[in-house]
Parts: C-alpha cells; sequence; structure tokens
C-alpha cells in the first residue's frame, strides 16, 4: 500500500496531501498524535448573473412517494436530490489563508504540531510557494515550542523531508537566493523514513532525530554553503 502512495504522491500534490492524511489517520489509531486536515474558512456566493435557486428534488424520486403518503428515507433523499442537481451556481471564495494544512498534537507530551504539505518536481523548493501568513504563523507556533514548518515531497526523487521553520528562517537571513535546493535537504536534514502499516510517511520519527542532532532551536544545524543556484 505504501508503495502505491508513494507513486501517487509523486505525480500529483493531491496524491501527496493523501499519503498524508491516511499517515495522519495511522497515528491517531496507534495513539502516536492526532493531527488534522484544517478547513479553509470562507463562505459560497452566489453572483447577481446566476439565478438563485433551493433545493430541488424531482417529482419521480420525491412528489410520486409523497402523493401516496409515504416518505423518504435519508439515502432515498439523496438519491433524489443527486438524480436532479443541475449544479450548484455559487462560488467559493476562501477568507483565509493564514493558518497551515495541518495542525494538531503529538502524544504523550500533548506538544503543537503545525505544518503545510509541499510538493514539487524540481530539485528545489521555491520560495514564491510559501506563503507569507504562514511562514509567520508557523514562526510564532515554534517560538512557543511547536513543532512546525513545512512537509516536502520531491517526487522525482521520491523522497519526503521536514523542513522546521526555524532552519527555513536561518537560511533566509544568510542568503540572497530565493529557493531552498535539494542538496541542502539531502545533506543537512533527515530523509522521511517509509513507514510500517497504514503509516506511509513516518514525519515524526525524522522529527524527533532532526530535533536530537540540532536541538528544538535548531542552533546546531549548518546553513551555509548554499549561495549559489545549484
Amino acid at each position: 500500500m505504501s508503495q502505491t502512495f508513494r507513486q501517487r504522491g509523486a505525480e500529483t500534490g493531491s496524491g501527496f496531501q493523501e499519503a498524508v492524511n491516511r499517515t495522519n489517520e495511522a497515528y491517531e489509531k496507534l495513539g502516536l498524535a492526532c493531527i488534522t486536515r484544517k478547513a479553509i474558512p470562507g463562505k459560497f456566493i452566489a453572483p447577481k448573473s446566476k439565478p438563485r435557486r433551493g433545493l430541488n428534488v424531482p417529482d419521480a424520486a420525491g412528489l410520486a412517494l409523497l402523493k401516496t403518503g409515504a416518505t423518504l428515507d435519508a439515502s432515498a433523499f439523496r438519491s433524489a436530490v443527486s438524480a436532479g442537481k443541475e449544479g450548484d451556481p455559487r462560488d467559493f471564495i476562501p477568507e483565509s489563508r493564514a493558518e497551515p494544512d495541518y495542525g494538531g498534537v503529538i502524544a504523550p507530551t500533548g506538544r503543537a504540531i503545525f505544518y503545510d504539505a509541499k510538493s514539487t518536481r524540481r530539485d528545489l523548493l521555491d520560495f514564491d510557494n510559501l506563503h507569507p501568513h504562514q511562514v509567520a504563523f508557523l514562526d510564532r507556533t515554534a517560538r512557543c515550542g511547536a513543532v512546525a514548518g513545512f512537509l516536502v515531497e520531491f517526487s522525482t526523487h521520491r523522497r519526503v523531508f521536514f523542513l522546521p521553520i526555524q532552519v527555513l528562517t536561518a537560511f533566509r537571513a544568510v542568503h540572497t537566493r530565493k529557493s531552498l535546493p535539494y542538496r541542502f535537504f539531502e545533506t543537512r536534514l533527515e530523509p522521511v523514513p517509509a513507514g510500517k502499516g497504514l503509516v506511509i510517511h513516518d514525519y515524526l520519527t525524522a522529527v524527533e532525530i532532526q530535533e536530537r542532532r540540532a536541538g528544538r532551536d535548531f542552533a546546531g544545524l549548518d546553513v551555509t554553503g548554499f549561495d549559489g543556484r545549484k
């Protein structure tokens, strides 16, 4: 199963997120952590140019039964609505992307963890793909003791790394380049191992190893030597 999800993750970012979701479900079942993917806050808006409609249930599935005095159970009602659906005329407008996609707590200490999942086919992580509000949020939570950063998949290499926000901040403080090269991840960070059973990407193990080696503030991790584009 893990091989299948790694392949899908190598093809699309959504496949990688699916693998992360499955891993988090497995973590919770094993009692290792409770980490969930957050919904994007927002609202549905119906443009003035689009007609506003209520909920339509087709006569064949709904009214015919109601005329006889019968009732629709939940399953039949959902089927009726689905059969008569003409498409939702509303548009979803996101209100905020300040928080990362994933957040929760690690057992048994209850330590908080926040991160965003990124997948790239390139041999670098482009800083333009990191939302400033998310970076600021991760930095604030890390200062309060949380595990915070980015879970990054390099799909062409089929490797995953957990990039702590402290490391990203330290790198950007001493370099002018606008990306983090793959070889930085390869030489400075611990690759996320394949998990066992339903755990696809065992990133909590990588987090633990990295903090044990460089400290929770990652002051012991060298971020120099990557001024070039390669």
